[in-house]
């Protein structure tokens, strides 16, 4: 299939003006930010290219949760969704992205066990999974880990 005929799903756009060190105007649709990459000991005009990636895996995971929760049963809790890109220091071993993703509400066991499936397909995760190692850790409401999955790339 050429490109031609592919659906586009999204679309960005980065511009780096020639009087600008590294601060990076960014674009999606109407949506406008800044990303930067600042020198250490420097605060940056905005949040560097891996961070809006973490932003992007994290938002994702949230999002694809609360419109499973709300399709399937009430789930009026809050979900958050911490991730990590970890650079392991020991030679040969992978980079990876550790994901907690906490809910605030306890939800039956079944159900629980569905959403762990329903991390797993977010469309972020999906496109990640290619590069990088995804570990995720389930909180089922307040308390302890209850649950931890991995995708391997």
């Amino acid at each position: 299939m050429s490109p031609g005929n592919d659906r586009v799903v999204a679309t960005a756009r980065a511009t780096l003006p020639a009087t600008s060190r590294l601060e990076t105007e960014v674009r999606a649709g109407e949506f406008v930010g800044m990303a930067d990459d600042p020198r250490a000991g420097t605060p940056g005009a905005g949040p560097t290219p891996t961070e809006y990636l973490m932003m992007a895996l994290a938002s994702c995971t949230a999002i694809t949760l609360r419109g499973y929760a709300d399709r399937k049963y009430d789930y009026a809790g809050d979900i958050a969704v911490d991730v990590a890109y970890h650079e392991p220091k020991a030679v040969g071993a992978s980079r990876y992205l550790h994901r907690t993703v906490r809910l605030s509400e306890e939800i039956p066991e079944q159900d629980f066990q569905t959403m762990i499936d329903i991390v797993e397909r977010s469309p972020v995760t999906l496109l990640l999974q290619f590069a990088w190692s995804v570990r995720t850790d389930i909180t089922n409401g307040p308390g302890e880990l209850t649950a931890s999955a991995r995708t391997v790339s």
